[in-house]
């Protein structure tokens, strides 16, 4: 990771839900949970994207019964000025000039936005995608799938990220032992995070001013909870994957967050999170 990376993390909507299903001990309390999207900045490759959160697109598709089902129980939030192209405007980037999208999952949260970048060559894993092709209407809505947000040309452009060099990931990483070069430099490696979905993906990176990033999706949805040792409820963990796997992947990011050089963790929807990467970065 010896190319350092621009990086700004974007809020892309919001959806909400009780805190008491995400993490065991939490408040009844409905709470926000951003949709947060990742703008880097490769010195060759240019802007690219890690997820995209929320659009109109996502509206559209929940439109018709049983996917309305979708935002009945998540409530989600987009304003105009949350808007992945507006963001995108605001850091002089045009949708068409992405080139690069890495998915962490294909949950509607994280892919609404997909359609807008059109020029992207969007990167996956071959589980996660495998998974959302098998899945029947109404099991993948279960499983927070919406296969209407695809582009038609996602196929022409999917590069499977099982398909890219495997590497060895540094020992500050362990218990993440392996990863792949999504690039070839080096500069973006994926890191396998079982559990919530079947191929869900990690991101890891050096970003300017000298940090380490490491995106985990949604692996944990709030950082307080992770350092706290409160998993999601058995509620939560019904539409898990595989939960064995996901509390592995859990306790795995506990282990890696309490060594002295650990990487900035990144959750896609952690509030608190988002408010001090973003007041440390302007967006």
């Amino acid at each position: 990771m010896n190319v350092p990376l621009g990086f700004r993390l974007l809020k892309v909507g919001h959806c909400t839900h009780p805190e008491c299903i995400t993490q065991r001990g939490g408040r009844f309390a409905s709470v926000p949970f951003p949709a947060l999207a990742a703008l880097l900045i490769h010195p060759q490759h240019g802007p690219m994207l890690y997820d995209t959160g929320y659009s109109d697109a996502f509206f559209a598709a929940t439109e018709p019964f049983p996917e309305r089902l979708y935002r009945m129980v998540t409530p989600v939030s987009l304003q105009a000025s949350e808007t992945l192209d507006a963001q995108l405007a605001r850091h002089g980037v045009a949708p068409d000039s992405i080139r690069h999208v890495f998915l962490s999952h294909l949950h509607a949260d994280h892919i609404a936005g997909i359609g807008a970048l059109s020029q992207a060559r969007i990167f996956a894993l071959r589980a996660e995608v495998d998974a959302m092709r098998r899945a029947s209407r109404f099991g993948g809505l279960r499983r927070g799938y919406l296969p209407a947000l695809l582009p038609s040309t996602f196929d022409a452009r999917l590069t499977f990220v099982d398909d890219c060099v495997p590497i060895a990931l540094p020992g500050w990483m362990r218990p993440f032992e392996h990863g792949f070069d999504l690039l070839g430099d080096c500069s973006v490696i994926g890191v396998p995070l079982p559990g919530h979905t079947p191929g869900q993906l990690g991101l890891l990176f050096r970003a300017d001013g000298a940090r380490t990033v490491f995106l985990v999706a949604d692996a944990c949805w709030s950082l307080r909870a992770l350092e706290r040792d409160r998993p999601p409820t058995w509620i939560a963990a019904q539409l898990f994957a595989d939960k064995r796997a996901y509390l592995a992947t859990f306790a795995g990011l506990r282990q890696l967050l309490a060594r002295r050089d650990a990487p900035v963790v990144v959750p896609s929807h952690c509030e608190s999170t988002w408010r001090q990467l973003s007041e440390a970065s302007p967006q």
